[in-house]
């Protein structure tokens, strides 16, 4: 059937509509990857559920003129990419609306204006995770849109030119059959200026000999890329990939990332943001001219935020539960050169921070900045922060429908929304990080 793209929600697919009185699906809306508003679209229904169907455009009888070929010739399959159809500046105002929308389906009124922060729109990953099949012939890749199914690649457009490197040369080495059996996934993650290369590898073995085959490896791998700093190796136990105990680790197991003139250490088990491109303006985006007497730092991670927040409060308390990262936190904290200000980590998930916090009649602090993941922070937690009566609230999210319930519980608690910032992150797909600062 033909179809009108009315739009590109949240997830990359454009929106339209069965006409009414059509058929028995009449007025049910369509999701149909790879589209842009205004198209006009032979779609074949693939899946029909409850209220809505999936689609797939056949022809597109009406081009948009924001259509682009793709820099990426797997685009489609690989289901790393939602957006590559697209010219870039399109893409951003895409994702404004999919932003405005998703706050406002959620409740939350009176928007300010929404600004953008963008970079480059190709080769700013520092981290991508690959799947490995060795048998019965090699190939390295990504996993199609839900599905276990890979697809097999020798480059990636989005990724850092020595990742991207580092996938040719993995690709080649397994087409010549050097690359260790049983090994089923890859992760390869470099700093800010490409001088260091760190890789952890998953394996479903790990007996002696296939351990001292991986170190081969790595050594031989290192005379190809001399940037490779260090290595880990993880079990896969009962078909789930694990991330602790590794069962080897070879050379130095953390990288030193400099953003905005901050040195921070990153270990193999600790989160930081993929966009090497767009860390110095990102951090400085989110901490905009804030000060004060004391900060707190919620899921803060290795302390991409608090070195910057040590700069401007007196005291500063970071507030995180991952152990690899809470390691991190701390030499970060203490290496830190700024001088004056006190800093403090605690290891702690935020809400029992918070709990703890009001027993113990903390003094509010001025300003809570978080960063929770993808679930975001919780109505619980954010009741609990406007209970502890901060002048200001910024809440980075990476996830538009979590940041808008969170936002309805901050605003239901007195707090007024004052800036909207959009940051592409992750130019390409749907994703995005949005910085939102709130005040009594």
């Amino acid at each position: 059937m033909k179809l009108t793209i009315e739009k590109v929600i949240y997830g990359g697919q454009g929106l339209a509509r069965i006409p009414v009185d059509s058929d028995a699906r009449s007025g049910m809306s369509v999701f149909v990857p790879f589209t842009l508003p205004g198209e006009v679209v032979e779609v074949e229904i693939t899946q029909q559920h409850r209220g809505y169907c999936i689609g797939e455009a056949r022809e597109i009888a009406k081009v948009s003129e924001f259509r682009a070929d793709p820099p990426c010739p797997w685009f489609g399959t690989c289901g790393g990419c939602h957006l590559q159809h697209s010219v870039y500046p399109y893409q951003l105002d895409l994702k404004q609306q999919m932003l405005v929308e998703s706050l406002t389906r959620a409740g939350v009124r009176e928007l300010p204006p929404v600004s953008l922060l963008a970079g480059e729109s190709l080769g700013y990953r520092n981290r991508v995770r690959l799947q490995v099949q060795t048998k019965p012939e090699f190939s390295i890749g990504y996993r199609q849109a839900k599905s276990h199914r890979m697809t097999a690649i020798d480059r990636c457009p989005i990724a850092a030119p020595l990742l991207e490197h580092c996938i040719g040369l993995l690709h080649s080495l397994g087409a010549r059959g050097s690359f260790p059996a049983d090994t089923q996934e890859v992760e390869i993650f470099t700093n800010h200026d490409e001088s260091k290369l760190f890789m952890t590898m998953w394996t479903s073995r790990h007996s002696r000999s296939q351990l001292i085959r991986y170190k081969e490896f790595f050594a031989n791998l290192q005379k190809e890329i001399s940037q490779l700093s260090g290595a880990q190796v993880l079990a896969v136990e009962k078909g789930e990939l694990a991330t602790a105990r590794p069962h080897l680790q070879w050379g130095r197991q953390h990288v030193n990332f400099r953003v905005a003139g901050r040195e921070y250490i990153v270990g193999a088990g600790s989160f930081f943001q993929v966009n090497r491109i767009l860390l110095d303006e990102f951090v400085a985006a989110v901490i905009d001219d804030e000060c004060g007497s004391c900060a707190w730092d919620l899921f803060a991670g290795v302390g991409l935020f608090s070195l910057a927040l040590m700069e401007r409060f007196q005291r500063v308390i970071a507030v995180e539960s991952n152990p690899s990262a809470l390691k991190d936190l701390r030499q970060n904290l203490h290496h830190s050169t700024t001088t004056g200000a006190t800093a403090k980590e605690i290891q702690s998930d935020t809400l029992t921070f918070l709990q703890h916090a009001l027993q113990r009649q903390e003094p509010a602090p001025d300003l809570i900045l978080l960063d929770p993941p993808r679930a975001g922070a919780g109505v619980e937690a954010c009741n609990l922060m406007a209970r502890s009566n901060p002048r200001k609230i910024v809440y980075v999210s990476c996830d538009p429908a979590t940041l808008g319930r969170d936002l309805g519980a901050l605003t239901q608690s007195g707090y007024r929304l004052r800036r909207l910032q959009l940051v592409d992150m992750f130019p390409q797909t749907y994703h995005m990080e949005t910085i939102a600062t709130l005040e009594r």
